[in-house]
C-alpha cells in the first residue's frame, strides 16, 4: 500500500502487487479486489475526512494562537497600564505619607504645645470663673440681699416719708408761703416805686435830657460804728473763706482777660483783684471801708479808699476797659446803685465791660431769709430791675448768668423718693434754693 493520500473526488483502487510478488499474492489481490473495494474506498473516505478535519482543526488552531497572541498583546498592555497606575498610586502614596509625616511632626512639636498652653489657659480662666462664682456667692449675694433688705425699708418707710412731705407742703401753703407772700408784696411794692423812678430817667433819656442822678445823705442812716469795725469779720462769716472766693472768681476773669483797666469798686477783701493780678490783668480797686483797704494794701494791691460813684466820675471819660461791682448794689438805694451804673457807662470805653453781681432775689431761701443776715444790706435788686437801667444809660446787656447753687445735699428731692414725691420736691427746690447769685454782664456800644 502507498504512503500517498489521494486526491479529493478520485476513487482509489486497490493498489497493484509488485511485479516481483508471488502468484498467491496476485491471485489473492484479484480474489479480494471486489470484496476489499469497498472497504477500500470507505477507509480512505474516512481518511479524508480526518484529513479534512485535521485541516479545520489546524486552522482552528491557528486562529485560537492568533487570538492567543492578540489577548497576550492586550494583556501586556493591561499589565503595562496597571503598573503605570500602580506606580503612581504608589508615588500619590509616598506623598500623602510625607504629608502625614509632616503634619504629625507639626503636630507633635508645634500644636500639642500650643494646646498644652491653651489647656493652661482655660485652667486658669475656669480658677477665675470658680473664683468669681464664689465671690457671687459669699459677697455679692448676701449684699445684695441687704440692699434688697434696705430698699424693702425704704419702700415700708416712704408712706412715712410721703406724709412728712404733706406736712411739710401743707406748712409752707399754711404758714410759710402766706409770710412770704406778704414779704413779697412788700418787696414787690418798693420795686414798683424804684421802677416807676427808672421809667421817669428812660423818658428823660428818650427827650435827650442829660441823665444825672443825686443821691440825697439823707436817705443813707449812718451805720454805727462797731458794725463798721466788724466789716472784715463780718465778710469773713457770712461770704465764706478768702481762698473760696478767689476761686469763684475765675468765671469773672475769663471775661476780663482783654479789658485792661479795670476798677473793681466795692473790691472789699480784694479777692477778685488778687485773681486778676495772678491772670496778668491790669487792676486796680476803691472801697469805703478803711480796714478793708489796708488789708488790700497789705496783699500789695492797687486799692485806694473812696466813694465808688465819687472814683468812677473822677475818671476820664472812657479811661477804663471794664468795671466791676461784686456784691455793692444791694448796699446801696435804688438811687445810690443807678448813679453807680451811670458813672461807669461813662467811664468805660466802648466795647468796655460792667460786671454786677448781687444776690438772687428769684431764690425764697436768699430773698426771704439769707439776705438780711447782712445788717448793711439794704434791698435786693431784681435781675431784670438792674438790666432795665442798664439800658436805659446805653449799654448793652450781654448775659445774666445764675451763679453759686446750694450743695445737693440740702436739695428736698431725693432719688429714693416716689416719683410723685420726688416731682413736688423739685418744684419746691426750684422755687426755694435757685442758686444763690446773679452776674450781669453789660458792654458799652
Amino acid at each position: 500500500m502507498s504512503d500517498r493520500t489521494p486526491s479529493a473526488g478520485v476513487t482509489p483502487t486497490p493498489e497493484r502487487p509488485e511485479a516481483g510478488a508471488g502468484w498467491l499474492a496476485r491471485l489473492f489481490w484479484w480474489a479480494a479486489r471486489p470484496t476489499l473495494r469497498h472497504d477500500i474506498e470507505r477507509i480512505k473516505a474516512s481518511i479524508a475526512a480526518a484529513g479534512e478535519r485535521d485541516a479545520a482543526a489546524a486552522r482552528e488552531a491557528a486562529a485560537a494562537a492568533e487570538r492567543e497572541a492578540a489577548a497576550r498583546v492586550e494583556l501586556e498592555r493591561a499589565v503595562e497600564t496597571r503598573f503605570a497606575e500602580f506606580g503612581a498610586a504608589v508615588a500619590e502614596l509616598r506623598q500623602a505619607y510625607l504629608t502625614t509625616r509632616g503634619e504629625f511632626e507639626e503636630v507633635r512639636d508645634r500644636r500639642l504645645q500650643q494646646l498644652a498652653a491653651g489647656v493652661d489657659a482655660t485652667s486658669a480662666a475656669v480658677g477665675a470663673v470658680q473664683r468669681e462664682v464664689e465671690a457671687l456667692r459669699d459677697v455679692r449675694l448676701p449684699r445684695t440681699e441687704s440692699d434688697l433688705a434696705g430698699m424693702q425699708r425704704a419702700i415700708d418707710a416712704a408712706p412715712a416719708t410721703v406724709a412728712g412731705v404733706q406736712a411739710l407742703a401743707e406748712e409752707l401753703r399754711d404758714r410759710r408761703l402766706p409770710a412770704l407772700a406778704s414779704r413779697t408784696d412788700a418787696l414787690v411794692e418798693r420795686l414798683h416805686e424804684e421802677l416807676a423812678q427808672a421809667v421817669g430817667l428812660a423818658e428823660r433819656v428818650a427827650r435827650g435830657e442829660p441823665l444825672r442822678i443825686t443821691i440825697d445823705p439823707a436817705v443813707e442812716a449812718r451805720i454805727p460804728a462797731a458794725v463798721a469795725a466788724a466789716s472784715r469779720s463780718f465778710a469773713d462769716a457770712f461770704r465764706g473763706e478768702r481762698r473760696e472766693i478767689i476761686g469763684r472768681a475765675a468765671d469773672h476773669v475769663a471775661l476780663l482777660r482783654a479789658a485792661s483797666p479795670v476798677l473793681d469798686v466795692g473790691c472789699g477783701r480784694g479777692e477778685l483783684l488778687e485773681a486778676l493780678r495772678e491772670a496778668g490783668v491790669e487792676a486796680r480797686g476803691v472801697d469805703a471801708d478803711p480796714a478793708m483797704v489796708a488789708a488790700c494794701r497789705g496783699l500789695g494791691l492797687a486799692v485806694t479808699a473812696g466813694d465808688a460813684v465819687a472814683t468812677l466820675r473822677a475818671t476820664p471819660p472812657a479811661g477804663l476797659g471794664a468795671v466791676t461791682a461784686v456784691h455793692v448794689i444791694e448796699h446801696l438805694s435804688a438811687a445810690g446803685w443807678m448813679a453807680l451804673v451811670e458813672a461807669a457807662a461813662a467811664a468805660l470805653r466802648p466795647g468796655g465791660r460792667l460786671l454786677i453781681e448781687s444776690p438772687n432775689p428769684e431764690s425764697l431761701r436768699v430773698g426771704a431769709g439769707l439776705f438780711w443776715l447782712d445788717p448793711t444790706h439794704v434791698a435786693p435788686v431784681h435781675p431784670e430791675a438792674l438790666a432795665f437801667v442798664v439800658k436805659a444809660l446805653g449799654l448793652e446787656v450781654v448775659e445774666t448768668r445764675l451763679l453759686h447753687p446750694f450743695p445737693p445735699e440740702q436739695s428736698l428731692a431725693r432719688d429714693d423718693q416716689p416719683p410723685a414725691v420726688r416731682e413736688l420736691a423739685a418744684r419746691l427746690d426750684g422755687w426755694l434754693s435757685a442758686p444763690r447769685d446773679y452776674l450781669l454782664v453789660a458792654r458799652k456800644p
